[in-house]
């Protein structure tokens, strides 16, 4: 799946971005970061590779960068940007790149999506909230 492949960076995010962001079990001083580094405008880049079944995802951001690697379909565990210890499984399905990432009292459906120079993110929570996050290829 080579179109997930390449630096992307983040274009736009819809507003329940920070409401996502409470659910999964970011504290709030957290989310006042996070909406300042994360956020469209930031130069956020997310940096994907594959070398057989294994995904490297970088994520760079004016506050510095975080590399995790990830063998397809087998748990991960990973702390996130905030430092909440998670377990990040990938999987392809389709033509999506899914990310299902559990932590405490929490799990997200992080679902990837490539149409031309455009990659679509959307995360759902716990099936409650979900956030639209769009990149573009550069």
């Amino acid at each position: 799946m080579a179109q997930f492949c390449g630096k992307w960076e983040l274009t736009s995010s819809d507003a329940n971005f920070e409401e996502y962001m409470k659910v999964v079990g970011v504290t709030e001083d957290m989310t006042k970061l996070a909406l300042a580094v994360l956020t469209t405008g930031s130069k956020l880049v997310q940096q994907i590779s594959r070398d057989g079944t294994q995904w490297t995802v970088r994520v760079i951001t004016k506050e510095g960068e975080k590399v995790d690697v990830y063998e397809e379909g087998k748990p991960t565990d990973v702390s996130t940007l905030d430092g909440r210890k998670v377990t990040v499984v990938y999987t392809l399905e389709g033509d999506e790149l899914v990310e299902i990432q559990k932590g405490n009292g929490f799990e997200s459906r992080n679902v990837r999506k490539v149409k031309g120079d455009s990659l679509t993110m959307t995360l759902t929570a716990n099936n409650s909230v979900t956030c639209v996050r769009t990149y573009k290829k550069v």
